[in-house]
């Protein structure tokens, strides 16, 4: 399992910022399914690929591909969900949404997907714990009136995440299904909320050489990655267990609990 966001305010050079550590994003063997979420010309696209893989999947590669100030890549392991409507990111108009857990959810799918209003409803395609915490936490925003604020606060962005988060799992523990939802990463295109809630998140801040090879201060971007195993390295922030990484439009990062808003 490998997961990833970054924003950036210079997107033809976003490839470049994160080449240093590229083999952060290569996932090993065995992969179900993978794909990239990106914005570009105001609208988010998905390149999703549902065939298994025995070999490694190298999400750089295929971020490298496009130019986006705001991508996210997942690539999952677990195989108990097949097909392009299963494969992360998912996706509502200018919102993006991937998270690591893929819980049982037959047992509560009926109640949860109830509180969902039919606008949003008709976009649920799959059957993954995924996709019904999305569905869950944009249902939160639209009660906040956030689903289409371009300017929505990261502060309500946040705490709609953290009820749906708390919603699911609840239901999920009623119904004696002790499976973590997992790490999750949210974007609605022009900031981004990533929360802790499992494996490893790790926070870098990602630079790029100046003329004289000192750090060009004009650029500025941010890698959030999710993934078990060891250490990615110097340069690497882990965040801590129940927090929210938050970036604005602006780059600006700020951290927090993630169910303190």
């Amino acid at each position: 399992m490998r997961l990833f966001a970054c924003m950036c305010n210079q997107p033809q050079r976003l490839p470049e910022a994160i080449a240093p550590v590229r083999a952060s994003l290569v996932a090993a063997p065995p992969v179900s399914r993978w794909g990239l979420g990106y914005v570009q010309g105001g609208e988010v696209l998905l390149v999703r690929t549902p065939r298994p893989s025995s070999t490694p999947v190298d999400l750089y590669e295929a971020m490298a591909r496009i130019q986006s100030d705001c991508v996210i890549g997942h690539a999952v392991s677990d195989r108990r969900f097949a097909g392009t409507d299963n494969t992360p990111p998912f996706r509502f108009r200018r919102w993006m949404f991937a998270q690591t857990g893929q819980a049982r959810v037959d047992e509560v799918w009926p109640a949860l997907i109830e509180s969902v209003p039919d606008y949003l409803r008709r976009n649920v395609k799959g059957k993954t714990s995924a996709e019904l915490t999305f569905h869950v936490t944009l249902a939160m925003l639209h009660d906040a009136g956030g689903v289409d604020d371009p300017n929505l606060p990261l502060a309500t962005m946040r705490a709609s995440l953290a009820s749906a988060v708390k919603l699911v799992a609840s239901h999920l523990r009623k119904a004696g299904v002790e499976e973590p939802l997992g790490n999750v990463v949210m974007s609605n295109s022009r900031a981004l909320v990533a929360a802790r809630l499992g494996v490893p998140l790790y926070l870098r801040r990602l630079h790029v050489p100046g003329e004289r090879r000192e750090r060009d201060e004009t650029f500025r971007g941010v890698l959030l990655l999710a993934a078990d195993g060891p250490h990615p390295g110097e340069g690497f922030e882990e965040v801590p267990e129940g927090s929210a990484v938050m970036v604005s439009r602006d780059l600006r990062v700020d951290m927090a609990p993630l169910e303190s808003a």
